[in-house]
């Protein structure tokens, strides 16, 4: 189908067709002839910055003899548009020479002056003589070079700052520049900063800079008032933000930081030029984990892998051997002629031999804060990891060792073990230890000496030591209990043991483990690097522990190491460390298979963009046009990754038929959407001011896709994951063609749960658009706008008010609140007695039922039955029945149900929850199978696929991770979320988790007691669940059971009566209706919220207490107002024939084009009838001349 998109021509900003968007060309203005030349515009500038691209690519390969890569294309296309910004890149990519090369081409083809950083004179000795060299390859004899470092004679010295007024570029230290004033008072455009950590140690090296940066006056003032303290940092950014745009200075840092420290400098420094600098950065992992069971001593194992692994390997030592084992180990490594050092805290000259290949292995801690866990990266030596034991380590239940982060680790550890007896004692001890895990060293220190004195500290510090107290009680209560040490030591992964009078748990470290594993297979420009990690296992309760922790992180694939075929490993280990080698001497060539590209990478929502950034490190971010925006690797991609916040276009209202083009069939007229960012009105694109508010702050999509444009022009490719539904996908299309122009590779991703191993199947597995579902919801968006604006104004006139409107779905579900409202009045009796032979019931009848059951006085039961039943759970969640759920059970509002869930899915907790298909998934049946095997055995497990017709899968949750895990996992740190959770959405979680769960366990079988009666001659039949024979679901899903009296058939009198007048009908509640609107097949899982909004919105339902609603006045009016004038159009049955017309169209059965002429004649026949009645509608005179030319 033909779109136009009104003023979102890429090039002049004019309307465009789809059909010239999809062939990624600008609008007929701009380019007349496909071949022609092409009006000078925004698409031109873009032509223009590429062809110097290609024309320093050329230089790059005459001067170095190989071909650039596709990340440092990227950093040349973002400096070539002036760009600052944080590069970051692995091994091998040349990240040094593209500053050298950039610096030598700015100074010579563009008159730039420029400023590198080093952290050492080594390397500004290096980089000086390779720019030198490259200078003399390029032919640029016009440019001057100045190097300044401790290295240079003085009289070199001198001769070098007498160069440096001269200089076009000038390398030095970062110590240099704010020891020398002869450098420091220089001024320069653009400054590269290599060894981003290095730089931000000391902030005065940053004052330096900025003030050598060519920066407006303003800037210049602002930054001089912050630094002698008479301009607040908040207000000093409020004002760079006002001169941001004009700033032409670059910056242009390398690296990621791990410790720089939030100074005012640093501040200014990131807003001055729009970026966040990263930090820790997890690349993937490209491991063989394997196990190895000893059969000689620990020692031994350790010199025998080595043999037959080789040199490069890291070896790992548990914690709770202490760093006498290292040196154990070391020692036997040295008398087995093994070149190895013990390497506890960092030493470079150690660092230096083993990088050389003077050493064969390092020996360390596995401890976060181990120099060998997180400070090494050495993808060209790093070869594998062996742990001389499981990593772990042990804590004493002793005043003298408390700690709580440790004690919540080891709560976390054995919570399986607790049972209801001390579970609130537990619960209680945890959620105080997680108010005071951000003790610092000296405040431990001191309440574990008033531990130790028995005196009492103040304030806070009491607080923590009564908390110290009341845990060493909790240990002391739980390891005397028979019961609880019982389950512990039956446990399969919980171990604990006796020492010196005092017990001790050993609790696994699998973060250590995944951290130090992950040295050996780091990220180059060839992609991961191949790794192995060997866990010999000296604790087999340790070990598995350690692999059910990791499954939390992780999907790892454990194996024996006796069984991996090791000489093809070593071989495919060795060749990757020769491509690093390659290419960190610049000498891998592309023609090799190297896959690593650049991405933009679009979702939805912000929320959802930050949770899959931060499932790789900690990115860099930064902001185009208002649009954030973070950078990371995601695996061999480096990928920018921003949100679109929804759709980008809409329907225009002012021309055609209400946004439709008349002509030669159907022409949706579709505009960027503009919002009044108060009240949230959706305004048109000449409208100064907000019709309703009167304000004049807009959200402009106009700007977001310029930005995303921008970002797309970039990259080698551009991915699109939005929502895997009918709406994500037109707003996939529309992005697709809109950006298309600036770069053609536009794919699409589809994901049903953001988590990590999602997001890189999907990467792996780019597709195509689907036009059917994009077809379907234009067709939807043009019917929802048709009969609303249709009808609409109709109502203004006869009810004086333009807040009214009328719909498909919301009319028909206005009609049952309408026809409920009415039923409120009716009554009848609830009746509540007691028999003589002890039997309860409770049963409801109409009024005089009880009047007629007091004048007999008697019961008789006709048939009583005991029989054993089987009860099945239900199926997992759809949208309607979680929406039912929320609704009743956290009291809120459809709209409310839907947020939380969008939260938890997010955050990457559950699938995609606008789905209506139960059918669970492989990966749903797996995690299902691993928490109730672990939970409950095996034997309660009993799967079910609950399959439906479509791509879509039940909502579940994404982890085999209970409610209690996941508050304990948050409360470590251990999960992170962009948007924290607070306890609705811990209960709605532990509903969706515990019905998923339930929905693969066995049924359980249960007695039940069948009872027949006749009562005021009334026949009446109730079932009782009197007993569970057999545990199932039930284990996680309580079922109700209830005690009744034996009884046998007979007549018995009325021990007691009680009888209420009730009424027959309530108000609907949310859950009620959205049921209904599933079961009549009204409305869609992405619609069942709106329309309650809706109708809320317009006044047309009041809500009561309970989440109920019933009609008002208005609303009534309203209804029977639509009923009689528009009943044809908007009764239930042909709403739900137009649902299925408009599902065929999802599915390519019919063509839209088809269903829409269907609508233009039934709405033609509306305005008609209107405009007969005086109807005014906007724009009237094209509407006549559509009509009449019908």
């Amino acid at each position: 189908m033909m779109l136009e998109y009104k003023g979102l021509c890429p090039n002049c900003g004019e309307d465009i067709s789809s059909s010239r968007l999809e062939l990624a060309l600008p609008c007929e203005k701009c380019l007349p002839k496909i071949r022609g030349k092409m009006k000078e515009g925004k698409l031109t500038m873009i032509k223009n910055r590429n062809r110097i691209v290609e024309e320093i690519e050329k230089l790059f390969e005459k001067a170095l003899k190989v071909k650039m890569w596709a990340l440092q294309k990227f950093w040349v296309r973002r400096f070539l548009d002036g760009e600052s910004f944080c590069l970051i890149s692995p091994t091998g990519s040349g990240k040094t020479t593209v500053q050298i090369f950039l610096s030598l081409y700015s100074a010579e083809k563009m008159g730039k002056r420029c400023l590198i950083l080093l952290p050492t004179s080594v390397l500004v000795h290096q980089v000086s003589e390779k720019m030198k060299n490259l200078k003399e390859k390029l032919g640029f004899n016009n440019t001057l070079i100045s190097c300044y470092h401790s290295l240079l004679s003085e009289k070199e010295k001198e001769d070098q700052l007498n160069l440096m007024d001269r200089a076009n570029i000038i390398i030095t230290t970062h110590l240099s520049v704010m020891k020398r004033v002869e450098i420091n008072k220089q001024k320069v455009d653009i400054v590269f900063v290599d060894d981003v950590d290095s730089f931000l140690k000391r902030s005065k090296s940053i004052w330096y800079v900025l003030e050598m940066m060519d920066l407006q006056k303003e800037i210049k003032e602002i930054l001089k008032g912050v630094k002698e303290n008479k301009i607040q940092i908040e207000r000093a950014l409020e004002e760079i933000e006002k001169y941001r745009e004009k700033i032409k200075a670059q910056l242009i840092v390398s690296g990621a930081t791990q410790k720089a420290k939030r100074t005012k400098a640093l501040r200014l420094l990131t807003s001055i030029f729009n970026f966040s600098i990263g930090g820790r950065v997890e690349f993937g992992r490209n491991i063989v984990d394997c196990y190895l069971k000893p059969k000689k001593s620990l020692e031994e194992e350790v010199s025998e892998l080595i043999s037959k692994l080789g040199n490069g390997g890291l070896i790992f030592v548990p914690t709770d051997k202490g760093t006498d084992f290292v040196e154990k180990i070391e020692k036997h490594l040295v008398e087995n002629g093994f070149k190895a050092k013990s390497f506890l805290k960092p030493k470079k000259e150690i660092f230096n031999k083993f990088e050389r290949g003077e050493l064969d292995v390092l020996i360390g801690m596995v401890t976060l804060r181990s120099p060998l866990v997180r400070g090494i990266d050495l993808p060209h030596r790093i070869k594998y990891a062996i742990f001389v034991g499981v990593p772990k380590f042990l804590i004493k239940i002793d005043p003298e060792e408390f700690h709580p982060t440790k004690w919540l680790m080891l709560l976390n550890n054995i919570s399986s073990a607790i049972d209801e007896t001390h579970k609130k004692e537990f619960d209680s001890l945890f959620s105080n230890l997680k108010k005071i895990k951000t003790l610092n060293r000296q405040q431990l220190e001191e309440v574990r000496n008033a531990i130790k004195s028995g005196k009492s500290l103040e304030g806070f510090l009491e607080f923590v030591r009564k908390t110290a107290i009341k845990g060493l009680e909790f240990f002391k209560k739980i390891l005397k209990d028979e019961k609880t040490l019982q389950a512990i030591k039956n446990s399969e992964t919980i171990s604990f043991g006796l020492k010196d009078d005092k017990y001790y748990f050993i609790v696994t470290d699998e973060v250590a483990y995944l951290q130090a594993s992950g040295r050996t297979s780091r990220l180059y420009v060839g992609g991961l690097t191949k790794g192995l990690s060997v866990v010999i296992i000296d604790d087999e309760k340790a070990f598995k522990n350690l692999v059910k922790e990791l499954k939390y992180f992780e999907e790892i694939e454990w194996k024996s190491f006796e069984e991996i075929d090791l000489k093809s490993l070593r071989e495919e280990i060795e060749k990757d460390r020769e491509r690093v080698i390659l290419a960190m001497n610049e000498k891998l060539e592309t023609k090799e298979g190297i896959s690593m590209k650049t991405i933009l990478f679009i979702v939805e929502s912000p929320n959802k963009a930050r949770t899959i950034a931060r499932y790789f490190g900690t990115p860099s971010k930064k902001t185009v046009l208002g649009l954030s925006v973070y950078e990371i690797f995601l695996n061999n991609n480096l990928a920018m990754i921003t949100a679109s916040g929804g759709h980008v276009t809409d329907l225009v209202v002012d021309e055609g038929l209400f946004g439709v083009k008349i002509e030669n069939g159907f022409i949706p007229l579709f505009k960027a959407i503009k919002k009044c960012s108060l009240c949230g009105k959706e305004i048109e694109m000449d409208e100064k001011t907000c019709p309703s508010c009167n304000k004049s702050y807009f959200v402009d999509a106009s700007t977001k896709i310029e930005a995303l444009r921008i970002l797309a022009g970039l990259v080698d490719e551009v991915i699109i994951g939005t929502d895997p539904d009918s709406e994500g996908e037109k707003i996939a299309y529309d992005l697709c063609l809109l950006i298309k122009p600036v770069n053609e590779k536009v794919k699409r991703i589809r994901f049903h749960e953001v988590t990590k191993k999602a997001i890189l199947n999907s990467l792996s597995n780019l597709e195509d658009f689907n036009l059917n579902l994009v077809n379907s919801q234009i067709v939807r968006r043009i019917e929802d706008r048709w009969i609303g604006f249709s009808i609409s104004p109709v109502l203004w006139k006869f009810f004086k008010s333009t807040n009214l409107s009328a719909g498909r779905v919301q009319t028909p579900v206005l009609g049952w609140v309408d026809e409920r409202s009415k039923k409120m009045k009716e009554r009848e009796e609830l009746i509540s007695l007691t028999l003589s032979n002890g039997l309860s019931l409770k049963f409801r009848g109409k009024i005089g039922t009880y009047k007629k059951i007091v004048s007999t006085g008697i019961v008789e039961i006709v048939k009583v039955e005991k029989f054993v039943g089987e009860i099945n759970p239900f199926p997992p969640f759809t949208t309607d029945t979680l929406i039912s759920s929320l609704s009743f059970v956290l009291k809120v509002d459809a709209s409310q149900a839907m947020s939380i869930a969008q939260k938890l899915f997010e955050n990457g907790l559950i699938t995609y929850h606008r789905t209506s298909s139960t059918t669970v998934s492989n990966v749903g049946i797996a995690i299902a199978r691993e928490y109730i095997t672990s939970t409950f055995g095996e034997n309660f497990v009993k799967e079910r696929r609950w399959e439906m017709e479509g791509a879509h899968e039940c909502i579940r949750p994404t982890r085999a991770i209970d409610t209690t895990k996941l508050k304990r996992m948050v409360s470590l740190g251990l999960m992170r979320f962009p948007s924290p959770l607070n306890e609705k959405d811990y209960i709605a979680y532990d509903l969706i988790f515990k019905r998923f769960m339930a929905s693969q366990m066995k049924p359980v079988k249960v007695e039940k007691v069948l009872i027949k009666i006749i009562v005021a001659d009334e026949e009446r039949e109730f079932e009782f669940t009197t007993r569970i024979l057999e545990d199932g679901f039930n284990k996680i899903s309580k079922i109700n059971t209830v005690e009744i009296p034996e009884v046998e058939k007979g007549k018995y009198s009325i021990k007691e009566i009680k009888k209420k007048i009730v009424k027959v009908y309530y108000p609907y509640t949310y859950s009620e209706i959205v049921s209904e609107m599933k079961k009549k097949g009204i409305g869609r899982p992405s619609t069942y919220a709106k329309i309650l909004e809706v109708l809320k919105k317009r006044k047309y339902v009041i809500e009561i207490k309970k989440s109920r609603i019933i009609i008002s006045p208005l609303g009534s009016t309203v209804y029977n107002f639509l009923k009689e004038n528009y009943w044809k159009y908007l009764n239930e049955e042909t709403t739900r024939r137009l649902e299925n017309e408009m599902d065929e169209v999802e599915k390519g059965l019919v063509s839209a084009e088809s269903i829409i002429k269907k609508f233009y004649a039934e709405i033609s026949e509306i305005i008609r009838n209107a405009i007969e009645k005086e109807v005014k509608y906007p724009n009237q005179e094209s509407l006549k001349f559509i009509i009449n030319s019908n």
